[in-house]
């Protein structure tokens, strides 16, 4: 069937391109992913363009062959019925990317890059949201196209014709969400770009397979371009930076030598790999030439290409505020750019972390300092990725309330049936309790010597609870040196005493 054929060198330099855009992302959107996306779309388009070229080179010398070979007229057409698909697919998904870089503002006229590129709402809006969502659409035309291009071939073509184009659900995930949820606008329409470089790659190879069997020739193109294409232009100091160079349009007749600063590369089936590991950070530049014998002459075809290079980077975030507190568990997240969390652990200095995932709990237990450090599986290796540094506090002390009020009116009624004082933590955020432990309350009423005694515990008892449950209205209840217990067990003094006066 249509696929079981071996990949050309053009078919591997876009997919190759596609795995750039998964990992990309996973990564952190930052400017320098968001720039990255954009080198990629700029690569894919530029390929298609070639490929284009080639599609019409081919096409010149089908309708020729054609000519010599009139009784496989029916190849000719078939070729131009592949034209036709993959043509009304392409501009079809134009006008899809036309629309979301239209919502996103448009194009920046200084930089060509679009305006809202790093929005992640406008994408999955149009193709997954909308009353009559875009996803499912170019899925339906990506699979009627494959279809139909399938069905111009006979079954012996079929099996040495690779179609690139295809759109696959996973199991627990249909294949537009795979592509289109929650991406920002650049990595849509990079995305969409690649639909379009597979449409162009499928077309070109089944009048390919078409050509052949009238012609029984191998097809040579006679555009070239040199390509590198580079899995990531984002590494770490102390990753490997690697790329491939090939020649675009190349056939695996041509003979390719490629030059990198001015040393020749060994090459496998005109593609040549280049390695080298940073060891600072920065943009680098690199490039060479493509050289080939082409029609008794030699033909030089020059290229550069940059890379940056950063420092290792982590973000840990506590996810309620920026402190630690003693006594309560404090969330924390953690994250790796362009690694899972699943291969991203953390450890920290003073206290204890548990969990995993990007997920923690961290306990603490001394004011001060502590440094949450960061370390990740990169390429089977664990590499430290970097440290945050937090500050660790006790929680703020509580606010001592009789019947809900620290200090002010309440009615006689009410005050007769409060069980006793609480300690209330107002306005923060963690589910922190403190323990009320003992405290003096004070019943002064009208023309008769003040009640005096001392409580254990929050609760009313002794001579208090019955001095407090027999409160008249004019009369004053007063609760001070308040001793409470926090949830590491520190005891503490509440300073502001509890005035009520009883109505």
């Amino acid at each position: 069937m249509a696929g079981a054929g071996k990949q050309t060198a053009r078919q591997q330099m876009i997919n190759l391109m596609y795995l750039v855009l998964t990992a990309m992302l996973a990564l952190n959107v930052s400017a320098e992913v968001l720039n990255a996306f954009k080198t990629v779309n700029d690569s894919l388009e530029e390929s298609t363009k070639n490929v284009d070229g080639s599609i019409t080179s081919t096409m010149e010398s089908f309708k020729k062959a054609i000519a010599k070979n009139p009784e496989k007229k029916n190849l000719l057409e078939n070729a131009e019925k592949a034209i036709g698909y993959t043509e009304e697919l392409y501009k079809y998904v134009q006008g899809i990317k036309d629309d979301i870089i239209k919502e996103a503002e448009g194009r920046d006229p200084v930089t060509g890059d679009i305006i809202g590129r790093d929005n992640l709402d406008i994408a999955t809006r149009i193709m997954l949201e909308e009353k009559n969502p875009q996803g499912p659409v170019i899925k339906s035309k990506i699979l009627d196209v494959k279809a139909k291009l399938e069905g111009l071939l006979g079954e012996k073509m079929k099996n040495r014709v690779s179609i690139s184009l295809d759109a696959k659900d996973e199991k627990d995930k249909s294949w537009e969400v795979k592509q289109f949820s929650s991406v920002p606008v650049t990595a849509a329409v990079t995305i969409l770009t690649k639909i379009q470089a597979d449409a162009k790659n499928s077309e070109a190879e089944i009048i390919k397979a078409l050509y052949q069997s009238v012609s029984g020739d191998e097809i040579i193109f006679n555009q070239f371009s040199a390509n590198v294409a580079a899995p990531s232009s984002y590494v770490l100091v102390g990753q490997p930076y690697e790329a491939k160079v090939s020649l675009a349009a190349a056939t695996s007749s041509s003979d390719v030598q490629v030059y990198i600063g001015g040393t020749k590369m060994t090459t496998t089936n005109g593609v040549a790999s280049y390695h080298v590991t940073p060891n600072s950070v920065g943009e680098f530049t690199w490039g060479g030439k493509i050289v080939i014998t082409r029609n008794g002459k030699i033909e030089e075809y020059p290229f550069t290409q940059k890379y940056q290079v950063a420092a290792p980077a982590a973000v840990a975030m506590a996810d309620k505020m920026n402190v630690l507190y003693i006594g309560v568990d404090n969330p924390i997240t953690v994250s790796a750019a362009g690694v899972s969390n699943s291969k991203v652990s953390a450890s920290i200095s003073g206290g204890s972390l548990t969990g995993g995932n990007g997920k923690y709990i961290a306990r603490v237990s001394t004011p001060g300092t502590v440094n949450i450090n960061i370390s990740a599986e990169v390429n089977g290796k664990m590499m430290n990725m970097g440290s945050q540094s937090y500050r660790v506090k006790f929680i703020p002390d509580p606010i001592a309330k009789f019947g809900g009020v620290a200090s002010g009116k309440l009615s006689a009624g009410s005050a007769r049936v409060q069980p006793g004082l609480q300690a209330v933590l107002e306005n923060f955020d963690f589910d922190a309790r403190f323990t009320v432990v003992s405290y003096n309350g004070y019943v002064i009423k009208k023309r008769q010597d003040a009640i005096v005694a001392s409580n254990t515990g929050a609760s009313l008892s002794g001579s208090l609870k019955d001095a407090v449950s027999s409160v008249v209205a004019g009369d004053k209840i007063i609760f001070d040196e308040i001793k409470v217990s926090d949830p590491s067990g520190k005891i503490r003094f509440i300073k502001t005493p509890v005035s009520i006066q009883v109505q």
